[in-house]
């Protein structure tokens, strides 16, 4: 049960990150055009 609870929220951190780095990349694309 507790390792389930983990391995989600180490699922849901990873896809946090992501889609912080996907934002950020994007952002600066952005702004150099």
């Amino acid at each position: 049960m507790l390792e389930a609870f983990f391995s989600a929220l180490l699922v849901i951190v990873c896809l946090g990150v992501l889609a912080f780095a996907g934002l950020t990349v994007k952002k600066l694309y952005q702004g150099q055009r």
